[in-house]
């Protein structure tokens, strides 16, 4: 890409940043922190690599905020932020970032104390490269903590002999670990090879497609010194911050020793059910409409239990707000194991009065939410449409929630939506809803997409569940889980 290119990108990113409250921390991510560490180590340099716009200046400014001074009893002493640019102007930069102590511009060598314009493009390069050189020998004198950022190291070379060069590489590079300095050098090609012998931690950036959404993602290479559980992590650059996407857990259950309290309800609008969530309400612009349809594709990458909490959190804020629901359960959960769940959230009175269960093993005992199914699709049709009936005598607003493979693996593989067009042939006159979950792929699963009128996408990717929608378009967005007392919530971040 080309300088100007490039520069844009740059000024676009602060841009972005100057709506975010730069007090705010963002989500703190396990992988970030350790790089945070690593810097924090006198004599360390790190580089950022990547293709263009793939947030490497972002990520430089994120660890750029993170430089704390160091406390001598009652007084800090600040830490020397300096941040040399061939791509943002130091003015436009200060503008922004007013912590950053000095801001030089690397074409010129001038900082924003000097008398650096914006017009200033052709100072000779010989002193542009001696005043860096000097101001990068003078911090380390200095020896206080601090952190030096170079954005970009192409364009702080560019067309340097090369005896400016080897000066500018031994300024940076040589004698860190007693100056107390830490330093970033960003990279605008995807593999700097001329540069990884030189540096002690090596990160990549790069920037993939998800059937045509963005998907970011941070790869560290090394960092010296330090063990690495996991190398890579998922990010987004939303608010003009770099905030790497939530890790989902393995064990999502919360503290089960408690009885869960649940806290204030995400309320329904006139017009739409909420998902007791309101981003993921947001992405379904403005919750699920009376009378329609929801399609959760769980790909094979999602824990079945992750799943379940998701069905969890929207199911029990619809019974918690008077509903009722029909469930058939996942494949591979009995009945009682979603009683189970769903009384954390619900009671036990909402759920014996206004949830009932299908089950398929009748030799367990009879509950009054369990319903025993016959396993013949003629025979448990009319079942599920007498229960139905009663669920709507109970209540005004009923949901009724299918697992696809369920039915597949009990009724057969060429069972289709047809089949069971009667069972939702009043949803949409009745102001209810039905949420349809499938992970495999079955004839269902393709009439389903079709007939919809919600359609979301789910899978995990470098520990990071991504949800997106199809119906209605939406990027990709990050998943996490929280437990507020006991009871299950959910938040998005979106990547951009």
């Amino acid at each position: 890409m080309a300088a100007t290119s490039e520069h844009n990108l740059a000024n676009t990113e602060l841009q972005n940043a100057e709506v975010e409250d730069i007090s705010a921390q963002p989500f703190e991510d396990e992988l970030l922190g350790l790089i945070w560490k690593f810097l924090e180590s006198p004599g360390n340099v790190l580089l950022i690599q990547g293709a263009p716009g793939t947030g490497k200046t972002t990520l430089a400014l994120e660890l750029l905020r993170r430089v704390k001074g160091t406390r001598i009893g009652p007084r800090e002493i600040s830490a020397n932020k300096v941040y040399v640019s061939s791509r943002v102007s130091p003015i436009k930069f200060r503008r922004q970032f007013p912590g950053v102590h000095e801001v030089i511009d690397s074409m010129s060598g001038k900082g924003l104390a000097g008398t650096w314009t914006e017009s200033e493009d052709n100072a000779r390069l010989s002193g542009a490269t001696a005043n860096i050189v000097h101001r990068i020998l003078a911090l380390k004198r200095a020896k206080q903590k601090g952190i030096v950022v170079i954005d970009s190291w192409e364009g702080a070379v560019r067309n340097l002999a090369e005896e400016e060069r080897h000066s500018l590489e031994s300024a940076i590079f040589s004698e860190l670990d007693d100056s107390k300095l830490g330093a970033v050098v960003v990279s605008e090609g995807e593999s700097a090879s001329g540069l990884t012998h030189l540096v002690d931690g090596i990160t990549t950036l790069s920037m993939s497609r998800l059937e045509g959404r963005v998907v970011r993602s941070m790869m560290v290479d090394k960092l010296r010194g330090f063990r690495l559980r996991r190398q890579g992590a998922l990010f987004t650059l939303d608010r003009g911050r770099f905030t790497p996407l939530p890790r989902v857990g393995f064990h999502l259950d919360g503290d089960l020793s408690e009885t869960p309290r649940v806290p204030a309800i995400v309320p329904h609008s006139e017009a739409a059910y909420s998902t007791g969530s309101e981003d993921l309400d947001k992405l379904l612009q403005g919750g699920i409409k009376k009378g329609s349809s929801v399609l959760i594709d769980l790909n094979s990458t999602v824990s079945p239990r992750v799943g379940i909490i998701l069905i969890d959190i929207i199911t029990a804020n619809f019974i918690n707000q008077g509903g009722s629901a029909f469930i058939v359960p996942y494949s591979i959960f009995s009945s009682q194991t979603v009683a189970d769940s769903m009384r954390r959230y619900v009671g036990n009175d909402a759920l014996n009065e206004r949830v009932r269960i299908a089950e398929y093993n009748q030799g367990l005992p009879d509950e009054k939410w369990r319903v025993k199914m016959k396993g013949k699709i003629e025979e448990d049709i009319p079942i599920i449409n007498r229960y139905w009936s009663q669920l709507g005598a109970i209540s005004t607003s009923r949901m009724m929630k299918f697992d696809f493979d369920k039915l597949a693996q009990v009724y057969g593989e060429d069972i289709g939506v047809p089949s069971l067009g009667e069972i939702g042939a009043g949803i949409r006159e009745s102001a209810a809803f039905m949420m349809a979950v499938v992970s495999r792929p079955t004839m269902m699963r393709e009439e389903l997409q079709r007939s919809v009128d919600y359609y979301l996408k789910t899978q995990t990717l470098d520990e990071s569940l991504l949800i997106y929608g199809v119906k209605p378009f939406s990027n990709v967005h990050g998943v996490e889980f929280s437990f507020e007392r006991g009871y299950p919530r959910l938040s998005l971040m979106e990547v951009v």
